[in-house]
């Protein structure tokens, strides 16, 4: 679901400040709204940025949740060579605070620290493929990291399984739901989650292919600072197939032309720091369909939303021709 009421965030968002002893000081203005409400926080005098405020949709995490991820961040930040954002602590020392909004629910917001770095542009296909190394190799030190720690397996995430990407539990809502699908395209995309089932219970988990993931490193995702790889919104992390960090980082692409190349560098940059077996390979296009299917789910469930309504042009055109391709390689 999209957000209905900004004014609603607007206040919340406004009340936030004063968790932090910065309602005289700062102001927050909205970025985006999706499946949270993220605003830029600045100094009223100055312009400066002081932090990223996002407001969870009341369900969507529970606290627990959101303390493994502040977890997770801090490990990232000591050990390993990338920079993500820091929580900021409020008042009460709490990094997570709630917040009443005017409809009587309590939501939860974090503030985090502004990090400077440009997203690169989705515009400039050389730059694009170069970036992608980058990408793939700042994935690679994600999963390094929580390969040797032991506190992984304690968080409390999500896990992104089969069943909750397109399964019957699938969090992001049915893919059978996107508005301009047909009964034959329904027919035709049901023999492609068949086959993507199989080859997963085939492919299997173990240490080396699943862990915790981001589940959404894309270029939107990433900041180039310099020589410094920043990495932003770990708000979908959570267990699941390494791969599956490579399908997202194409996500709403992934029937462009440029994709074997932005694939092939992905792999190069991951490749410096982790290997990949010929099992991984072999399942790349697997990850990258149920991608595809789980962002069609997604698009289906936030159809009021006008950023969506520009995605969904065409949508299903490109879904049916990575569907009947990925019928032709494993059908």
């Amino acid at each position: 679901m999209a957000f209905e009421n900004i004014e609603l965030f607007n206040k919340i968002a406004k009340d936030s400040l004063e968790k932090y002893g910065w309602q005289d000081i700062d102001e927050a203005s909205l970025i985006v709204l999706s499946e949270n409400a993220t605003y830029m926080i600045k100094n009223i005098e100055t312009g400066q940025k002081d932090g990223v405020l996002r407001i969870s949709r009341p369900g969507y995490h529970t606290i627990d949740e959101l303390n493994s991820e502040i977890k997770w961040l801090e490990q990232i930040n000591e050990y390993t060579p990338l920079i993500v954002a820091n929580p900021i602590r409020g008042l009460n020392g709490d990094i997570v605070q709630i917040v009443k909004g005017t409809d009587g629910k309590d939501y939860f917001c974090i503030i985090s620290e502004y990090l400077k770095g440009e997203t690169p542009d989705h515009n400039n296909e050389e730059q694009m493929i170069k970036q992608f190394e980058y990408l793939g190799e700042a994935t690679a030190y994600l999963h390094l990291q929580t390969k040797m720690w032991n506190g992984a397996s304690k968080l409390v995430r999500i896990d992104w399984n089969y069943d909750t990407i397109i399964g019957n539990n699938a969090a992001w809502g049915r893919w059978e739901d996107f508005p301009d699908m047909t009964h034959e395209t329904k027919i035709m995309i049901t023999k492609v989650t068949n086959i993507i089932e199989k080859r997963l219970n085939k492919y299997g988990k173990n240490k080396d292919n699943y862990g915790l993931i981001h589940a959404d490193l894309r270029l939107a995702n990433l900041l180039i600072d310099g020589e410094q790889i920043k990495v932003i919104d770990f708000d979908d992390s959570g267990f699941g197939w390494h791969l599956h960090d490579l399908a997202s980082a194409l996500s709403f692409i992934e029937e462009k032309a440029i994709v074997p190349k932005l694939v092939n560098s992905w792999l190069c940059g991951y490749r410096k720091v982790l290997p990949l077996s010929d099992t991984d390979f072999e399942e790349i296009d697997t990850f990258i369909m149920m991608r595809r299917l789980q962002l069609t789910a997604w698009l289906g469930s936030h159809k009021e939303s006008s950023p969506v309504a520009e995605l969904s042009i065409g949508w299903m055109d490109g879904t049916i021709k990575l569907a009947e391709r990925y019928l032709r390689l494993f059908g």
